[in-house]
């Protein structure tokens, strides 16, 4: 009856450290736990109109490119013009927010001449 006793206890015992553990921290078995990312679903259609609702063209070309990744299932994809033109953003833009981003150590881009860019998203 004593080991039935000490069962019951270490289960409560974890029970009470599961519930007393910080809130978006993720517990793995040995290793130190580590705090969660957040996501946010955002429809294509509604960036969309909020890049152009507040003249930011270049934030939607961020969003798109998480969405490029996703559907890729990689984080290395092409990039066309056509497909942010039909978005509302110019291929000028296009290439100054990839400048941007690739400066800011988000992305890397490989350049050709006169060829669609490829991007790779630098995240882990």
């Amino acid at each position: 009856m004593h080991d039935d006793e000490t069962d019951e206890e270490q289960a409560s015992l974890r029970c009470q450290r599961a519930a007393a553990a910080p809130v978006g921290m993720i517990k793995t078995n040995s290793r130190m736990a580590k705090p969660a990312d957040k996501f946010v679903k955002v429809p294509l259609w509604w960036a969309e109109q909020a890049a152009r609702a507040t003249g930011t063209p270049k934030a939607f070309v961020w969003v798109w490119l998480l969405h490029l990744a996703w559907k890729a299932k990689s984080n290395t994809f092409p990039l066309p013009n056509g497909q942010l033109r039909s978005h509302g953003v110019h291929r000028n833009t296009k290439q100054r927010a990839l400048r941007e981003l690739e400066a800011a150590g988000l992305i890397q881009v490989s350049r050709a001449d006169r060829r669609t860019p490829v991007v790779t998203l630098l995240y882990n």
